[in-house]
């Protein structure tokens, strides 16, 4: 089994993550899209980590950790988004928090 991820599988792995976010956002399955929302964005986060260092953070602790010391900007757009994402674990989101999620999302993906 291959456990090496490249720049590539990486932003496949956003792709359809942000496709199938947006079918569900449209869809109003709000919950469902703020999941894929963030998991999309974790992968961004990875993906730049990996382009510029050349190699992957183990968990969410030290990828945030590396947001902070090397990305503040995006640090700062990732730890906005997981407070409404781990919300959604316990409650209904509203359109206008995912809303917000989506067109940080995507706006970063435009980037890569």
């Amino acid at each position: 089994m291959r456990w090496v991820t490249t720049l590539d599988e990486l932003k496949a792995n956003i792709k359809e993550y942000l496709e199938d976010a947006d079918y569900l956002f449209n869809k109003g399955h709000y919950n469902s899209a703020i999941n894929l929302y963030f998991k999309a964005l974790v992968g961004i986060c990875d993906y730049i980590i990996l382009r510029d260092t050349g190699r992957l953070p183990r968990n969410h602790e030290e990828r945030f950790r590396i947001l902070e010391a090397k990305y503040p900007e995006i640090y700062d757009i990732v730890d906005f988004h997981y407070t409404y994402y781990r919300r959604a674990y316990r409650m209904r989101v509203e359109k206008e928090w995912v809303e917000v999620l989506k067109n940080d999302v995507h706006q970063l993906y435009s980037l890569l």
